[in-house]
């Protein structure tokens, strides 16, 4: 009987760490971190406190553990995809494609995946800019991969500067979690025209944007050489 009984302990306890786990990630999306206590945690997920901290130490502890706990599928994926993209030097369509196989993962690939996602997408937009957990969050889990797509689009634009490229990307990675937390200012912006919730035309409209942007780096060589190699 005590056999039968262990998975059921195990399946129990894991149910409620992702419990935890959510409802945190959706009270520190909404609040942010300093204005959310463990007891407001514990109280919405209906858990005693006694679990945070066995589980995760602190209110530190848990909040970097929201932080990283979507992140190595994301990673996983967006590696997977530079093992197997088609890269073509100087073209439009492979920056396009590197764009998208970037963002993606962070939006989903089905509408549950979407959902599942959103709050976690306003969380990494509350905190993009906050020094304190930038060594956290962003040097350890998303430079690594961060820099092998700037070394993957320094392959297409071969002519490109690599410092302008880091520039590139750095513009495009602060577009993209603003415009996917669905903060709604598109929406007034544009009298309603446009919607923060639209997802699928957010992304194609910010890849579009950026495509240029990376294009843009591209240094083209000087008349004179042209005339020369003409000739």
């Amino acid at each position: 009987m005590s056999k039968l009984q262990k998975p059921t302990r195990r399946t129990d306890g894991l149910n409620t760490l992702n419990l935890i786990l959510d409802t945190a990630e959706r009270l520190f999306a909404v609040d942010g971190y300093a204005a959310v206590s463990l007891r407001k945690i514990t109280g919405q997920a209906n858990v005693d406190l006694a679990l945070v901290n066995y589980y995760f130490g602190s209110k530190e502890g848990l909040f970097k553990q929201v932080l990283a706990r979507r992140v190595d599928k994301m990673s996983a994926e967006r590696l997977a995809y530079l093992e197997h993209a088609q890269l073509v030097p100087r073209s439009e369509q492979s920056v396009i494609d590197l764009l998208e196989g970037f963002t993606r993962p962070i939006i989903g690939h089905t509408p549950e995946e979407v959902a599942e996602l959103r709050n976690y997408r306003l969380l990494i937009a509350l905190v993009a800019n906050s020094k304190e957990w930038q060594d956290f969050i962003f040097r350890e889990r998303y430079d690594p991969v961060a820099i092998q797509f700037i070394d993957a689009f320094a392959r297409v634009i071969p002519d490109a500067d690599r410092n302008e490229l880091c520039w590139a990307f750095s513009f495009f990675l602060g577009s993209m979690v603003n415009t996917l937390a669905e903060t709604g200012r598109i929406d007034r912006l544009s009298y309603g025209a446009c919607r923060s919730d639209d997802l699928e035309t957010a992304m194609r409209q910010l890849i579009n944007y950026t495509a240029a942007g990376f294009l843009s780096c591209s240094r083209p060589k000087p008349a004179s050489e042209g005339a020369q190699q003409c000739a």
